[in-house]
Order: C-alpha cells, then sequence, then structure tokens
C-alpha cells in the first residue's frame, strides 16, 4: 500500500472520522486510519455501551419506583447476558452506520495503527507487519486517550480494571471499590449499584465530581447513596493486594488508615494521551507529558500536521473532539482560516443527570466576577410532579453588570438534553433576560431555564418572592 491522498486523518474516534467525513465533503482525497475500533473508545468502550447499560440501570430503578404510583412489578430480575446483548448490539449498530457513512462519502479505510514516519508520511502497520506508507501534504492526528491507573502497589494485579473493561464483565460483581468520583466513576456506580453489586466509591477530593458546581455534588450525592452506593470524599487509595479470592484494597479516609476487602477494584482516576511508539518525537512533534502541543488553531510545530481531541489533553470530551474535527479538516483545507470560539458543554449520565456549560457559580467566584445567580428546582415543575424526577434545580450564572449568561448548571432529570439551550445561548452571548424571555412549552422540563434566569432578577413565577 503506498498512497498519495490529500489529507490522512490517524485515528477513528468521534475525532477523528468526522474530520474524514467533513474533509470529504470539501472534496479532499481523504484516507482515515484507525485500529480494529473503529468508532474509538466512546463508541466501543466509553459514551456508549455505558450508557447502553445506564438505561438497563435506569430501567431497574423506575421498576422498583413504579410501586409508588400504584404499579406493581415483581423484584426486577437481571438477565446480565441480554443486558451486554443490547449492549454489543447498540455497539455494533452504531459501528455498522459509520462504515456506511465513510463509504457514502468516498473515503478510504485503512485497518491499522498509524505511525508518523515523516512530515508528510504515515505508515501503516498491523500485527508487527507494514502495510504500506500514506503520503499527504495534510495530516490530523486523532488518536485519543486511555485510562489511567493509579501508581501505587498492586494496581495491575488480578481484579483490578478500567473503565475500559467495566462495559464488558461477565456479570456484576459481588462488591467493587471504584476508585475516583468523577464522571466515569458515578456512571459506573450507578450502573453497578442497580446491577445488584455494593458499590464503594473513593475520591481524593472532599466531594465527588468536584468539578461541578458544590451543589450539584451535594445533590447528586444523597441520590447515590439512595441508590445503595457507600461515598467515600478526602479518601486516598494506597495499595491492593490478593486476600484469597478478594482485594483487600488499603486507603486513607481523612488521613486514618483503613482496609476493606472486595470482588472487584475499578480505576476510575483519569485518562491520558494516547501517543505512545507513533514515531510523532522523532519525527519532532512538540510533546508536553505525552499529549501533542498544538496552537489555538489546531496545528502542531510541524507543517501541515493538526491534532484533536484526547492525544492533546490527556483527557477531553466526545463532542470537543468531533467540534475540533471539523474545524481542523475546514482551516487544513483552506476553508476558513482559523478555529472557532467553542462554548462545550459537559454532561454525566448517571440518575439525576448532571450538566453544566461555561462558568459554574465557583469558578466565577474564584475569578473575583460579580454575578447574578438564578436557581429553580424541578420540584416546582407540573412536568417533574407528574413524572415524579422532582430531584435537582437549574442553576444559571449572569454578570451581575451586563446581564450577559456566563454559565450554567443542572442537576436532575434530562439534564444531558437541557445544557443544549443553555448552551446555545451561552454560544450567542444571550443575557439572562433574553433567557428568561423564551416562550417554553408547558408542562416540560424547560421550564425551568427560563424559571432560573427569571429568578436572577427576582421574577420567577413558580417559587415564593427572594427575601
Amino acid at each position: 500500500m503506498a498512497k498519495q491522498v490529500d489529507l490522512v486523518v490517524v485515528g477513528g474516534g468521534p475525532g477523528g472520522y468526522v474530520a474524514a467525513i467533513r474533509a470529504a465533503q470539501l472534496g479532499a482525497k481523504v484516507a482515515l486510519v484507525h485500529g480494529d475500533d473503529l468508532g474509538g473508545t466512546c463508541l466501543n468502550r466509553g459514551c456508549i455501551p455505558s450508557k447502553a447499560l445506564i438505561h438497563c440501570a435506569a430501567a431497574v430503578q423506575d421498576a422498583k419506583n413504579a410501586r409508588a404510583v400504584g404499579i406493581t412489578f415483581a423484584d426486577p430480575e437481571i438477565d446480565i447476558e441480554k443486558v451486554r446483548a443490547h449492549k454489543d448490539r447498540t455497539v455494533k449498530q452504531l459501528v455498522s452506520g459509520i462504515k456506511d457513512l465513510l463509504k457514502a462519502n468516498g473515503i478510504a479505510s485503512v485497518g491499522g495503527r498509524g505511525r508518523l514516519s515523516g512530515p508528510s508520511e504515515v505508515t501503516v502497520e498491523k500485527d508487527g507487519e507494514t502495510l504500506g506508507v500514506l503520503s499527504a501534504p495534510r495530516i490530523i492526528w486523532a488518536t485519543g486517550s486511555l485510562p489511567a491507573v493509579l501508581p501505587i502497589k498492586g494496581s495491575q494485579g488480578r481484579h483490578i480494571i478500567t473503565s475500559d473493561d467495566g462495559v464488558d464483565l461477565p456479570g456484576p460483581p459481588e462488591e467493587m471499590v471504584i476508585v475516583g468520583g468523577g464522571a466515569i466513576g458515578v456512571e459506573f456506580a450507578y450502573i453497578y449499584s442497580q446491577l445488584g453489586t455494593t458499590v464503594h466509591v473513593f475520591e481524593l477530593m472532599d466531594r465527588i465530581v468536584p468539578t461541578e458546581d458544590p451543589e450539584v455534588s451535594e445533590v447528586l450525592a444523597a441520590e447515590l447513596k439512595k441508590a445503595g452506593c457507600r461515598i467515600y470524599t478526602s479518601t486516598k487509595c494506597t495499595s491492593t493486594s490478593d486476600v484469597g479470592e478478594r482485594k483487600r484494597v488499603e486507603c486513607e479516609i481523612n488521613g486514618t488508615p483503613e482496609a476493606m476487602d472486595v470482588s472487584m477494584v475499578m480505576m476510575a482516576v483519569g485518562r491520558y494521551a494516547n501517543t505512545t511508539d507513533m514515531g510523532l518525537e522523532q519525527v519532532g512533534v512538540t510533546m508536553d507529558r505525552g499529549r501533542i502541543q498544538i496552537d489555538e488553531n489546531l496545528r502542531t510545530n510541524i507543517p501541515g500536521l493538526f491534532a484533536i481531541g484526547d492525544c492533546t489533553r490527556g483527557t477531553g470530551l466526545a463532542h470537543q473532539a468531533s467540534c475540533e474535527g471539523v474545524c481542523a479538516a475546514e482551516i487544513a483545507l483552506g476553508e476558513r482560516d482559523s478555529a472557532r470560539d467553542m462554548v462545550i458543554p459537559a454532561a454525566i449520565y448517571t440518575h439525576p443527570e448532571v450538566a453544566s456549560v461555561g462558568l459554574r457559580e465557583h469558578e466565577a467566584q474564584a475569578r473575583g466576577l460579580e454575578v447574578e445567580i438564578g436557581k429553580f428546582p424541578f420540584a416546582a415543575l407540573g412536568k417533574s410532579s407528574a413524572t415524579r424526577h422532582r430531584t435537582g434545580f437549574v442553576k444559571t450564572v449572569c454578570d451581575a453588570a451586563t446581564h450577559r449568561l456566563l454559565g450554567a448548571s443542572i442537576v436532575g432529570p434530562s439534564a444531558s438534553d437541557l445544557i443544549g439551550v443553555l448552551t446555545l445561548a451561552l454560544q450567542r452571548g444571550l443575557t439572562g433576560h433574553e433567557v428568561a424571555d423564551v416562550c417554553y412549552a408547558h408542562p416540560t422540563l424547560c421550564e425551568a431555564i427560563g424559571e432560573a434566569a427569571h429568578d436572577a432578577f427576582g421574577t420567577a413565577l413558580h417559587v415564593p418572592p427572594r427575601d
């Protein structure tokens, strides 16, 4: 295989395959180099399979909760094989869809590992053999990230898994420790607690999901505890060891040494850039602790070489990588001069869900900004009462002088969908008054967005007046 194309994309995840499609739309002859997992971590081991499992976990929870409205089921019986089959079907269907899209756009799909062998060359390898070389004046690197493991004694032993393994366990373990209370950790805590596992969550900081609004963390922690999770904050895992068929986890809880024996330990302590042994350093690409360094327009220091997604950060979001992929393709092919400003929302798919965009309240305060805070509880909505999804709130953060929206946080039902409204508002530079002025359909959860925006100015209609 020796082939000259207009653009080579290395990495078939949500950043890479989207970049390839956009480049093909612009008329480029494109080759996409990917491993055996077209769709990347997101589709094969992350976003999609975990959401399929969360759907199953939520079905168990909904069946239990139906008793409160007069509908009684027998205790839910979980057929783990059918649960896994649902997850596998979902992944297979979406991977097939990507293959069809690549074919429809005339993109050469090359299975193998890409290695940068020159400023404009990618050597493709598979099973230790070189398949050939792709040459192009433009290359987009999108090789994603890998799950991190704590550098502690016993961290590589048996019964130690990462989030990559968590979607493929043969069955829910009897008892497990999840090390890390961030987005990945709490999602798996929710999944396995509903599938019957006793789950212990260890978080080093003083609250779970520590990057989110503190009030959001408080609500989520309370709901996870109701779901059966045991949460330990200010907790450091120091070592693991085998005790018969179980795993002994040594830790420090608020500085006090403790130990517990469980059947499984999941490491959910973040991710690192997937760039090892890809020829990047040899060609002279500027790196920082394994991460590819790029400028504000997604360019590396090598002319014609762009990089996007987790390989530039170590950890990130699939939708951010996709947006960067579109921008990189357009810049590479002269469609645009520079990357657009991106407003990137974040979501956590527990029950209740968590979502945020822009500045959280505590971040605005840390910057010394004068802000107006609006907050509206889902419990005050008709839709929430009717569906018994009353937990949580919408919070808006606006600049006190200009009233311009700076950010928002949501914890509650469908938060991951609702955040899109506030992302659009933030992207378009709307004020809190403009967000409040929208006529939201009734009864819907979106009404909480308008009411939260109103609350910042003391004009919310469905909560008592402020003191």
